[in-house]
């Protein structure tokens, strides 16, 4: 089990994407392992707005921009070629190492195009064969084809929502649970928790009889700024507060919880670090 899926029923406010940008960096670097990020849109959408991508070194090649990414992976698979070895050299690194981007084709995803989905299904099934972890944003409300194939191919699926209860009823109350979340391990993240609110995670909890993971992500000005920055991965890091901790940030302290739940989840060795929503 390596593959986690973020994806929300809600169309926006669940704070998903921003979650699936930085998820991957607390787990390479809480647990140092090799992490791979992709998501089911189009080039420049969804977790590759948190980066400055054409600003990365490109693993010392020659190549070009158009020569990284799922344009260039799908050829490699067109030939047969595709193998656990080569996917990285079509990545973008973001941590040495540790955590590399594969950026989208530029191509928009359609609902009934199933040729992505194919592509997207090969490549996870390839990439779980050379990364410890792979974190993947299956998006926002109705799922195109490659975001399904995102969601099937998931160990866990952790499912974005916010604090209006309203949506919380239509979601929890509908048949979304039924279809391709049955049989999964699926997990909760309210996004923009706001903890003096009535609507508590322990309160949505009670009411709604969710089991496992339930986490909440506050709102945070400065990871707000990062992300208009392209400077996700920066903030990230300085909200872990140095090696001692002594200035761990609210923010990063509830995006480590939901990463060792998550790692929990999908059976990660446990790190030296293991304190959980202190």
């Amino acid at each position: 089990m390596k593959t986690i899926a973020l994806w929300s029923p809600l169309t926006s406010g669940s704070g998903t994407t921003a979650l699936a940008a930085s998820l991957p960096i607390v787990l390479a670097m809480e647990f140092k392992v090799k992490t791979l990020l992709l998501h089911g849109g189009a080039a420049g959408e969804r977790v590759e707005q948190a980066y400055s991508l054409k600003k990365q070194p490109l693993d010392h090649s020659l190549v070009t921009f158009q020569d990284h990414g799922m344009n260039a992976v799908e050829r490699l698979a067109a030939s047969g070629r595709l193998m656990p070895e080569n996917i990285r050299d079509y990545t973008f690194p973001l941590l040495q190492d540790r955590l590399d981007l594969l950026a989208a084709g530029r191509e928009p995803k359609l609902e009934s195009d199933d040729t992505h989905g194919r592509l997207m299904s090969q490549v996870l099934e390839t990439a779980v064969r050379g990364y410890d972890v792979i974190v993947a944003d299956a998006g926002n409300g109705r799922a195109n084809s490659v975001d399904r194939q995102i969601l099937k191919a998931a160990d866990l699926i952790l499912i974005g929502l916010n604090q209006n209860i309203r949506s919380l009823e239509k979601f929890f109350e509908s048949d979304q649970m039924q279809g391709v979340f049955q049989g999964k391990d699926i997990g909760f993240v309210i996004g923009r928790y706001d903890r003096h609110s009535h609507c508590t995670l322990q309160n949505v909890k009670r009411r709604f009889g969710v089991k496992g993971i339930f986490e909440g992500i506050p709102y945070c000005s400065e990871f707000t700024d990062a992300w208009n920055m392209r400077s996700v991965q920066a903030c990230i890091q300085r909200g872990r507060g140095g090696m001692d901790r002594k200035r761990e940030s609210p923010f990063y302290r509830a995006l480590r919880s939901t990463a060792f739940a998550a790692a929990e989840q999908i059976g990660l060795p446990s790190s030296g670090y293991s304190e959980r929503g202190a």
